[in-house]
């Protein structure tokens, strides 16, 4: 089954270092991350690491799977969106840091293809472009 994937691409007036920074932080990420109540992680990220975030009285469990800074950070889902993964690219600029957000999943059926292909891909944009505008408004504060 091909993947089904989501991209979003938008600029920071923030040094990439410090965009880098805030992505990475357990204690931040439920700032920026729509719907996250809470993050837990045994410490650092890094690759290989896991955190577990709470969205209502939904629990997640993520693995750190790409981690170079001040670059590239991405994570796998383990829980309820299992396989689901999102991919942060960052690239700096004059003043700036481009943010590249990607979001791809690899369904199960033909059904699941369909579904992520046309009726998710709404959600699922708005949800990349939530945590485009929630990581601005941090870095301009």
């Amino acid at each position: 089954m091909q993947p089904v994937s989501h991209t979003l691409i938008n600029s920071v007036r923030a040094p990439v270092d410090r965009v880098f920074a805030l992505l990475t932080d357990p204690q931040r990420i439920a700032q920026w991350l729509p719907g996250c109540d809470s993050v837990q992680s045994q410490g650092p990220l890094k690759k290989g690491a896991r955190f577990t975030a709470r969205f209502g009285a939904r629990q997640t469990e993520f693995e750190i799977v790409d981690f170079t800074p001040p670059t590239t950070f991405g994570w796998v889902e383990r829980g309820q969106r299992k396989g689901w993964k999102t991919f942060f690219r960052l690239d700096a600029g004059a003043g700036a840091t481009a943010i590249t957000i990607r979001d791809v999943w690899t369904p199960r059926s033909l059904a699941g293809w369909l579904r992520g292909r046309f009726l998710e891909k709404r959600r699922v944009q708005s949800q990349l472009k939530a945590i485009l505008e929630n990581l601005g408004k941090i870095l301009a504060s």
